[in-house]
């Protein structure tokens, strides 16, 4: 019984290793493309994920200069995909590309979240 669950953790973690490197050569295309690129892509997202568009656009609809930033725009973008789980249901578009596009960048923070928090816990109890 031992076997079967080791070899079921190990396929596991093997899954979890194959996603996290697919998605770390998409990542490598998409997160310059939004945070280098035109602002079109950011503006779009913080329409549908922003909880308060006033603190990025002005009356006129304009992005602050403050927000405006290359690495700005980029970790909004990357605080977007870690909680998109959890915002999900702000958006208000049904494009499924939309939201395939968020839930395979949210999947694959999360993944390397969890490679790093549990290579972490597994190190520091002396697990490995």
């Amino acid at each position: 019984m031992i076997d079967i669950i080791d070899k079921v953790v190990i396929l596991c973690k093997g899954l979890v290793a194959i996603y996290a490197m697919a998605w770390a050569v998409t990542a490598i295309i998409i997160l310059p493309t939004i945070s280098l690129g035109s602002f079109k892509h950011i503006i779009f997202i913080d329409k549908q994920l922003a909880k308060d568009l006033d603190k990025y656009y002005d009356k006129n609809g304009y992005m602050r200069p403050q927000y405006q930033a290359s690495w700005d725009v980029g970790s909004r973008f990357i605080d977007y995909c870690i909680a998109y789980p959890f915002i999900r249901k702000r958006a208000s578009t049904d494009s499924k590309k939309f939201k395939v596009f968020m839930w395979w960048n949210a999947s694959g923070m999360w993944s390397w979240l969890g490679v790093f928090v549990f290579g972490f816990l597994a190190k520091f109890l002396d697990i490995i």
